[in-house]
């Protein structure tokens, strides 16, 4: 055993005993290496693996404190990996799934579904639904992760419990966990940029406010403007919740979304299920697309591929997710203090849904 390791392991001892409750303050880095002989480099790597944790927490020129439980794992592995997701119809869900159990399976793990409808109290019960069963970790897409997390108090337990935490999709800003996702912002500059590069500057969007993907697509968008020296017009943007969906294109709103696009010759929208239905809803007022509105999103689902319009997508590399998420959850609990983010890379799949107003001819993108 490493020389840190031996204090990291008697602080967590006296942690979970009760010698140090939370809101206490440890032993200095002097006084713990007095009392190991060792040096204070080594002090400090124990206290930095126990403070990436969030077991610890130093308060600069006050000293280093309590900040939760550290539990020693006691139980028998379950072999069982619970996860959550948001929803079970979207078109991403199947390689997401299909991701974790491929990764999972080829080391005897099983896993334990639930769904939230990206509803806070579902997650709630999902997670105690999860628990009582008992997992070994668990795999999480968060709910409504652009607002403040109500369940902070039940994911802490969990963290107190040991039991390894991977997000994927989104994830929790105040959590200092594992998490896997697509670059958001970036899947924003691209499809707006793909507008941008043919002649577009009245550019409009819907996106999701309740979720962080909505506000880091939205990003995208308003940098890649910015950079050409455009400004997205808070006329030509329409944000909605998940209680919204269902009202939103149910026909209440023609008028409104009719009115607040008045103008805009092209939309950037959340994903292609809006997309989709934005379309339909400018064809009954004989808008066509690309036309009359150009048209971007995200997910490249079978509904990018198969309208008339043939919507240009972001993809969404849905089994790539679902395969690093197992592969982290597989390294934590490994070895439970690592801490590993991964962000990757998104593509755009160009299809025809965008006006080429550089040409005269109108030719299509």
């Amino acid at each position: 055993m490493a020389k840190y390791e031996d204090i990291n392991q008697w602080l967590r001892e006296k942690i979970a005993d009760g010698t140090f409750a939370i809101g206490d303050k440890i032993p200095s880095e002097n006084e713990l290496a007095l009392m190991f002989g060792y040096s204070r480099q080594t002090v400090r790597q124990a206290i930095g693996l126990l403070e990436a944790e969030g077991i610890l927490i130093r308060a600069q020129g006050s000293g280093t404190f309590v900040n939760r439980r550290a539990i020693k794992k006691n139980h028998s592995p379950t072999m069982r990996i619970g996860v959550i997701a948001s929803c079970l119809d979207d078109f991403n869900f199947p390689g997401i799934i299909r991701g974790i159990e491929s990764v999972l399976g080829e080391h005897h793990y099983t896993i334990s579904l639930c769904i939230t409808h990206n509803r806070q109290t579902n997650e709630e019960t999902a997670l105690r639904k999860i628990l009582a069963g008992g997992v070994d970790g668990l795999i999480v897409e968060g709910t409504k992760t652009a607002l403040p997390n109500v369940n902070e108090l039940l994911y802490n337990e969990i963290m107190d419990r040991g039991i390894p935490l991977v997000f994927f999709n989104s994830y929790y800003r105040n959590f200092r966990e594992s998490y896997v996702v697509m670059d958001d912002v970036r899947a924003g500059e691209l499809a707006t940029r793909a507008l941008i590069r043919m002649g577009h500057t009245k550019i409009g969007g819907i996106f999701k406010s309740d979720d962080m993907q909505g506000l880091r697509r939205y990003k995208g968008m308003q940098d890649a403007m910015k950079k050409v020296g455009y400004s997205p017009s808070d006329q030509w943007l329409y944000w909605y919740t998940t209680e919204d969906l269902p009202y939103l294109f149910s026909g209440s709103l023609d008028s409104v979304l009719l009115s607040r696009f008045s103008g805009v010759t092209a939309m950037v929208c959340y994903n292609d299920q809006i997309a989709v239905a934005l379309i339909r809803l400018l064809r009954q007022h004989a808008i066509c697309v690309p036309d009359d509105v150009s048209i971007v999103s995200f997910d490249n689902s079978p509904l990018a591929d198969v309208m008339s319009c043939n919507l240009t997508s972001v993809v969404y590399p849905a089994l790539e997710i679902g395969q690093h998420a197992a592969r982290l959850m597989l390294k934590k609990l490994a070895a439970p203090t690592c801490r590993d983010c991964i962000i990757l890379t998104p593509e755009l799949k160009q299809r025809s849904s965008i006006l080429n107003l550089r040409d005269g001819d109108g030719k299509n993108y």
